[in-house]
């Protein structure tokens, strides 16, 4: 008897399409059990910032509607990098997540020759959270009160004055801001907020961009003094201080892109189940919307700016052509 080839090929055939359609389901009925075990949301910044302390509200917020406990794990260092590619090397199953800023994902692309993650191959978008209200302050006992008195002092004794950086983003922000007003000023690295902001109150740096809530209190209390913000629209919580536009600096560009580079925003990796980023995505742009988080745009001063895994995608995309045009206006080279 000859064997049935024929027959021995269809169930090949047939069995080779089961195996696809279960694959096929196999992020489908994941999804649907996720979460089954706790999730980790990485924060590329220190505890006790502005952004960390919203990691931790949207974790929890998160975590309830889950049913399942989300942790914040900090892993700042390297000018975001650390953080971001930690995540970026994960499983993309869910359990571990990314919040950062445009800074790793659309900046550090042009501040260093060789990153170790892709920002446009290794994350899958979750969504825009908010963004993190920066601010131009002096010493509160700097003869400027205006961004015209300072850019006038500024060009009347060209290298007289300096500002002071945080951080390589910080520093083309400064920069960037300096040379489009004609100022030629000094910088001053500073490896951390504190060192800054004493150094400001002491009269030793004339002038920087920070954020906004780690100076409120200095703000309020005459140590420090607002002359911008370095936001879209002003911030409730001071809103007798100007925006950058309102304040008169000429570069409409340069004043858009300071403005509206500031966000922050949740990603998985590359790979990641969309149902797993659907069901992120809705819960991360509900807790935008929530009482909870309200008290961080009241009192904090970051600005709500929810967006869809696509609008993230977007965003990200069009600050590389902020980002780019102001490392090269601040005369910065890759690292």
């Amino acid at each position: 008897m000859k064997p049935d080839h024929t027959s021995a090929s269809r169930r090949r055939v047939l069995t080779a399409g089961i195996s696809g359609a279960l694959l096929s389901l196999a992020p489908r009925v994941r999804a649907q059990g996720y979460p089954e075990r706790p999730v980790r949301i990485v924060s590329v910044t220190s505890p006790g910032t502005v952004v960390d302390d919203y990691t931790r509200s949207l974790a929890k917020y998160v975590g309830q509607k889950l049913g399942q406990s989300v942790i914040v794990e900090n892993r700042p260092g390297g000018n975001l990098i650390v953080g971001t590619d930690y995540v970026a090397k994960s499983a993309p199953d869910g359990y571990t997540l990314l919040l950062t800023s445009s800074s790793s994902m659309s900046a550090n692309r042009y501040l260093f020759k060789q990153l170790p993650y892709n920002p446009d191959k290794d994350f899958a978008p979750v969504a825009r959270l908010a963004s993190v209200s920066l601010v131009l302050v002096v010493p509160g006992t700097s003869p400027y009160h205006s961004i015209a008195d300072l850019v006038a002092a500024a060009r009347a004794r060209p290298g007289s004055l300096n500002f002071g950086a945080i951080s390589t983003g910080y520093r083309v922000m400064g920069s960037a801001f300096s040379r489009s007003a004609g100022m030629q000023v000094a910088d001053i690295p500073y490896k951390g907020a504190a060192g800054l902001i004493t150094d400001l109150i002491g009269g030793q740096v004339d002038y920087s961009i920070v954020e906004f809530s780690s100076v409120l209190s200095h703000i309020r209390a005459g140590k420090l003094r607002a002359l911008a913000m370095v936001t879209p629209k002003r911030v409730p919580a001071m809103d007798t201080v100007p925006t950058l536009a309102e304040a008169g600096l000429q570069d409409a560009t340069m004043v858009a892109g300071l403005s509206r580079i500031n966000w922050f925003g949740l990603f998985a990796p590359a790979g990641t189940p969309a149902p797993i980023i659907d069901k992120l995505s809705r819960l991360s742009i509900e807790f935008v919307n929530s009482p909870e988080a309200m008290a961080h745009y009241n009192g904090r001063g970051s600005l709500p700016s929810p967006g869809t895994p696509a609008e993230l995608a977007r965003a990200v995309s069009d600050d590389q052509k902020l980002w780019q045009r102001m490392i090269a206006t601040a005369g910065l080279q890759p690292e």
